[in-house]
């Protein structure tokens, strides 16, 4: 299932890329990105079972005896709007330590989910900084790029893609 699970994933970003040019970044979640790679998903292995926000698992992958548990985390410091003017008033959330640690308790809760033959464990973090401008604190890529998680039991394996 890694291999799948990780073909996938190189395959559904160009998509997304291919898409930014009729919506742009800021009115994206991880739901949006979560449809892309199920739709590349369910194209190239038709063979694997998906279930949508299962037992508050994003994405439940199963195919014979290997299952798949995936979270998905779609970062981006999108602006906000106030409702009656449509006017910018700020900017919301962003990287940070609460951002972080709600990071952290993804990984604690993924890896406490019950072990068992055939089970493989993914965190999708897409995120994306501004160009230009913002300070190195105010980045994910700070935060992300060279993360390390508390528990030395549990390694993660980056798969970068720019």
């Amino acid at each position: 299932m890694d291999d799948v699970v990780r073909r996938t994933f190189f395959r559904a970003m160009p998509c997304v890329s291919d898409e930014l040019s009729r919506m742009p970044l800021s009115g994206w979640n991880e739901s949006v990105f979560r449809y892309f790679f199920c739709r590349s998903l369910s194209e190239a292995h038709p063979d694997v079972t998906q279930f949508v926000e299962c037992d508050r698992i994003d994405l439940v992958l199963h195919r014979a005896e290997e299952k798949a548990f995936i979270e998905f985390k779609f970062y981006l410091r999108a602006p906000k709007f106030d409702p009656y003017t449509g006017r910018r008033s700020g900017l919301k959330g962003g990287p940070g330590p609460r951002n972080l640690d709600e990071f952290r308790r993804c990984v604690d809760q993924l890896h406490g989910r019950k072990p068992v033959h055939g089970l493989s464990k993914y965190i999708v973090l897409v995120y994306a900084d501004p160009i230009g401008g913002s300070t190195t604190a105010n980045r994910y890529s700070t935060h992300y790029d060279d993360y390390a998680h508390w528990n030395e039991k549990i390694s993660l394996d980056p798969m970068p893609f720019r």
